[in-house]
């Protein structure tokens, strides 16, 4: 046998060689098959059900599910329990298999269009006629596309005056579009760190009605008044621009306005169906545990609004009235008593509501080496999640009488490390990259946060310096940029209350914007120390290019806090910038391959 023969055939052997796991799943596979490499799984719930015939029967090492390439479209979010994960010693993993990339999606791809006039197409949803389906985002290739607003961003209209019961809104604008009952448009105003959105029911030129109030009833900030900018969205007589779309919840019609030239038929759209793609849900004293997906994306869920509307109060927390409940935005992805879990190189993409997040009794969790993007609400969330009621230190102080839980419920020890996170906020746009609130010794390091409407890291959620499960939270070395471009009162870090413990070192923070329609006069910051910030260590960290100064106190002062040495308006071209810690901020080598090329 000649050498090149015995090349060849390692070759050979090399290129179909079998990655070594327990299961395999692949999109051409099939549920009746028994999950070998030749003959995988179609779906991920049928491994999940066999993962837990295994777990059941007791793990006796780690066990491992290859998941290979293409799209696996959910009919249902993925709920894995207690007898789905590993155990202390042993783990339960879904990973992509080397070299291929599988997509969870909770989307439908949509074809069939029809070219009408002016570059206008449609298809006709007979689910969506039927009130089975209804959607707000809708993706071409990938990327987002607009609902037919007006006026055209970045473009805003301008309160003149607001009704005593904040549901009629007159603008200094006259508007000619007949009647917008009753077709769900919907009204967007930006408050000054939050936004209010609901259904309009009435438009009469420049005088707009709201089937709910405009804002979080009670207190000023976050309800609507003259001067704040707004937009309408998602009335077909909007569609003006190529790219914009409507959606005739009555007709099923989805009419989407083309570029010159361009052909729908011939691109890849895709709404999504489902609200939640992952929920990792253990229960007190049976977590979840040692569940680990690698290398896997999801993508496209729903966020549909509530008939209340969105009357942001802060980072994606919402309301009515500011004596009334509480509520958060959903979760895409889901952690509930969840320990030792993580997500490793995974992408989160396209999304209504929130991306990650770990809710009570979630233990040493990780998300490592991830990108979070296109985001509607907030990026990655840690902390407990109950709904309270008023807000302590503005109004009402029973919010934290509910969230302040026991220590076995409080989140604790959970690491967000080395994360690509941005355009969060595509929605709700008072939202953050990422949020901490009354969790313990979380570890915020090493991401990179940028491309958002408000704030990048908040961390907190309690207005004056009563004790909370807060504390020990370490935010080191993180590059945050590009932030603030839309709204007011915030900055690249937030803080808000009594934190013991808690560090901000080497952070690289620059570049925070105060856009022409932020309202209000509250400045945008390097870090905004907010109501009742104390028990923080302040040192290393490294502010230029910002709106406002560096840092900021507001009902707090320099003194609640521990301050070593800090870099403070120096650019990257003064000789006094520490260039040595300003390299160590952000993504670290082993994982900078998850960033475009402009940003390694």
């Amino acid at each position: 046998m000649t050498i090149f023969t015995l090349l060849s055939a390692a070759l050979l052997m090399a290129a179909t060689e079998t990655v070594p796991a327990d299961f395999y799943v692949s999109p051409t596979g099939n549920d009746t098959a028994p999950g070998t490499a030749a003959a995988p799984f179609a779906t991920l719930e049928h491994a999940r059900q066999a993962v837990g015939e295994r777990v059941r029967a007791g793990l006796d090492r780690n066990l491992r599910v290859a998941v290979r390439g293409g799209v696996y479209e959910l009919n249902e979010p993925l709920v894995f329990g207690p007898e789905d994960g590993g155990t202390t010693e042993f783990s339960v993993t879904y990973a992509a298999y080397p070299g291929e990339q599988p997509v969870i999606s909770g989307g439908r791809q949509i074809s069939g269009w029809t070219r009408g006039d002016n570059d206008l197409w449609t298809v006709e949803l007979p689910e969506v006629r039927s009130g089975a389906w209804f959607f707000r985002q809708l993706f071409v290739d990938g990327v987002r596309l607009p609902r037919g607003r007006y006026p055209n961003a970045p473009e805003l209209l301008r309160v003149a005056s607001v009704s005593p019961d904040v549901t009629e809104i007159t603008f200094e604008q006259e508007m000619d579009f007949g009647d917008l009952g009753g077709k769900d448009v919907e009204l967007v105003i930006y408050q000054n760190w939050s936004i209010s959105r609901d259904i309009v029911t009435a438009l009469d030129g420049p005088k707009v009605r709201t089937r709910n109030p405009m804002g979080w009833i009670g207190h000023g900030w976050t309800t609507t008044s003259p001067h704040k900018p707004a937009y309408l969205e998602h009335a077909l007589a909007f569609v003006d621009q190529p790219g914009e779309w409507h959606l005739d919840r009555r007709t099923g019609i989805l009419t989407y306005k083309a570029a010159p030239g361009e052909n729908p038929n011939a691109r890849r759209f895709v709404a999504p169906r489902l609200e939640q793609l992952l929920v990792a849900a253990g229960r007190s004293g049976a977590p979840v545990r040692n569940l680990r997906f690698e290398g896997l994306t999801f993508e496209y869920a729903e966020w549909p609004l509530p008939a209340f509307g969105y009357m942001g109060i802060q980072a994606g927390h919402y309301g009515t009235i500011m004596q009334e409940q509480i509520h958060v935005l959903p979760l895409t992805l889901a952690y509930i008593y969840a320990e030792g879990c993580s997500l490793e190189r995974c992408r989160i993409l396209r999304v209504g509501a929130c991306g990650i997040g770990f809710e009570a009794g979630c233990r040493d969790n990780h998300v490592v080496g991830c990108e979070v993007a296109d985001i509607g609400g907030n990026g990655i969330m840690v902390g407990w999640r109950g709904k309270g009621v008023g807000m302590e230190g503005i109004g009402n102080p029973n919010l934290s009488a509910d969230w302040h839980k026991p220590e076995i419920e409080a989140p604790r020890g959970n690491v967000i490390m080395n994360n690509y996170v941005h355009r969060c906020g595509a929605i709700n746009h008072g939202t953050v990259g990422i949020f901490v609130a009354f969790s313990a010794d979380t570890r915020i390091t090493h991401n990179l946060v940028t491309d958002l409407p408000y704030t990048g890291i908040s961390a907190g959620f309690r207005w004056n310096q009563t004790p909370t499960s807060q504390r020990t939270c370490l935010i080191e070395r993180n590059h945050v940029f590009d932030v603030m471009q839309m709204l007011a009162d915030g900055g690249a870090i937030y803080t808000l209350g009594l934190q013991p413990g808690t560090v901000l070192r080497g952070n690289l923070l620059h570049t925070v914007h105060r856009s022409a329609y932020a309202h209000g006069g509250a400045p945008n910051n390097g870090v905004f120390f907010d109501e009742g910030s104390t028990g923080c260590l302040v040192e290393d960290n490294i502010i230029y290019d910002t709106s406002g100064e560096p840092i900021r106190f507001h009902k707090t002062q320099r003194e609640n806090l521990e301050w070593g040495e800090n870099s403070f308006g120096a650019p990257p071209d003064d000789p006094a910038f520490p260039t040595t810690i300003a390299q160590q901020a952000g993504i670290e080598a082993e994982y900078r391959d998850i960033l475009p090329d402009a940003l390694r």
